[in-house]
This record gives C-alpha cells, structure tokens and sequence, in this order.
C-alpha cells in the first residue's frame, strides 16, 4: 500500500503527454500548467533537499499549494466529525493536513526517475461541470503498470485536485479511515488527533 500511495501521489504531480492530444480539455490544461510549472521548479530547488530540506518543502509548498483543494480535501477527511469541531480546530486541521501532504509530495519528487506517465481518458458530467474525473498509467521502472484516478473540482474558474485513486484504492478514504481510527484512540478528543497526525500512507 505504501508504494502504490506514493506512486499515486507522485501521479497527480506528474501529468505529462496530456498536450500532445487533439481535444485536450480545461481540466487537462490545467494539470498540464501545474505540472509544468512545478518540474521547472523542481530543477531549481532540487539542491535545496539535502542543504536545508525545510526550505525544500516550503517551494514545493508554493508551487503546489495553488492546484489542491486542501479545505475540501481536509473537510472530506475529517467526514462526520466536521461537523462537530470548532472553526479554529477545521483550520488547524487543515494547515496539518497540508503540511503532511506537500511533504509526502515533495519527497516522491525527488524520488521520481523518468516514470512515464500515459493519459487514458477524462470526463465531465454535464450534471456536474464542476467535476472532472481523469484517469492515466504509470509505467513502473520494473514495468508494472498502475491505473490512477483523480478527481478535480472547479473552484472560482480554478480546475483543483480533490481526491486521488489508485489501483482501486482510494487515498481520500484511507485518510478519512485513519481519522477515524485516530478517534478511537485518542478517545474522540479532536485536538488530540490534530497534534498527533501524520500522513500515513
């Protein structure tokens, strides 16, 4: 599970070949932009990981930050138990969410090492033009090949990445089980697993 998380993660920062298509949707563009803008980064920032890997996160951090819905992908991990936690707990959460996330990003970056990434398809529903669902392939170094899909939501004319599927496995789901499970634990005490989160993928 691990592996394929990272990899899945990695995916969504990695969208490459989708501009060599005849009907390349705003949706794609969009991840087609970020993608861009995040390797051309990535080239000048890339000595920063081993010198002071803290500044290292924080450039991931900007250039990421822009294309991730993290309120909503926060709000959708912590499910019912939104409802009942205060502004300054949902906003807490949200800044840790984050932090995790953008360092399990960055950190796959680094790792990555010319995996080739295919475009498969991409919809949206006339119901919901808000909504875009694209999937694509990675090729593993060995050769295996992982089907992945994300999700995208249209914000204030902003296509932003919501939620992430790989090889059936949902990443929204497995953080919002871990939440829950870190309810269990820390006895539903929403501060408690605040302080004690941690991306876990």
């Amino acid at each position: 599970m691990k592996n394929i998380a990272r990899l899945g993660l990695l995916c969504c920062l990695l969208f490459v070949g989708a501009g060599a298509l005849a009907n390349v949707t705003s949706a794609q563009q969009a991840v087609q932009e970020a993608t861009d803008k995040l390797l051309a980064r990535l080239v000048e920032i890339q000595p920063l990981y081993a010198d002071d890997p803290e500044q290292f996160f924080a450039e991931v951090d900007v250039t990421l930050g822009p294309f991730i819905d993290f309120s909503g992908f926060s709000k959708g991990v912590m499910a019912k138990y939104y409802r009942r936690a205060t502004e300054a707990q949902k906003s807490r959460f949200e800044a840790v969410f984050r932090h995790g996330l953008v360092r399990t990003y960055a950190k796959a970056l680094v790792e990555f090492d010319n995996q080739r990434v295919e475009f498969v398809d991409s919809t949206t529903a006339e119901s919901e033009p808000d909504r875009a669902s694209i999937d694509l392939q990675i090729y593993g170094q060995d050769g295996t090949i992982y089907a992945v899909n994300y999700n995208l939501v249209l914000l204030d004319s902003d296509w932003k990445l919501r939620n992430v599927t790989i090889e059936g496995i949902n990443i929204g789901l497995q953080f919002r089980s871990q939440f829950a499970s870190y309810m269990d634990k820390f006895r539903n005490d929403i501060d408690e697993v605040i302080n004690n989160w941690s991306v876990d993928v």
